[in-house]
């Protein structure tokens, strides 16, 4: 018999100690983990409705403690933090490296004149 997920998890803060440099470095790499942009739509709207129902009340029978911070992330990761609007893709935080890896790579071969040293920058 499986208990019931309590109400009072506070998904508003991340889920690690932010006062440790290994708490802070766990949530970063949460949040920006490259993977969340291979998700589909689905798995985007079925985190964005347990997070909104969760911070309504409602939980889902069965929800986890696990999979409601793996929808959280997901949530934080793809949706912007004050609309609550999907983000476009490229602007993802899940897209900060590969995106950066792309610009760096980009300005790091293109410097040998000075147009594409000023597109690239």
């Amino acid at each position: 018999m499986t208990k019931e997920l309590p109400l009072n998890i506070n998904i508003k803060e991340p889920q690690w100690d932010q006062n440790s440099f290994m708490g802070r470095a766990r949530h970063f790499f949460m949040v920006t983990d490259p993977r969340n942009i291979l998700l589909s739509n689905e798995a985007l709207e079925g985190a964005r409705k347990i997070i909104q129902n969760y911070r309504s009340g409602i939980v889902p029978p069965g929800l986890t403690e696990n999979e409601l911070w793996r929808a959280k992330y997901i949530y934080d990761s793809a949706f912007h933090p004050d609309t609550g609007e999907k983000m476009i893709l490229i602007g993802r935080m899940s897209a900060q490296v590969p995106m950066n890896m792309m610009i760096t790579g980009s300005m790091l071969t293109f410097y040998r004149t000075t147009p594409a040293v000023v597109f690239w920058r």
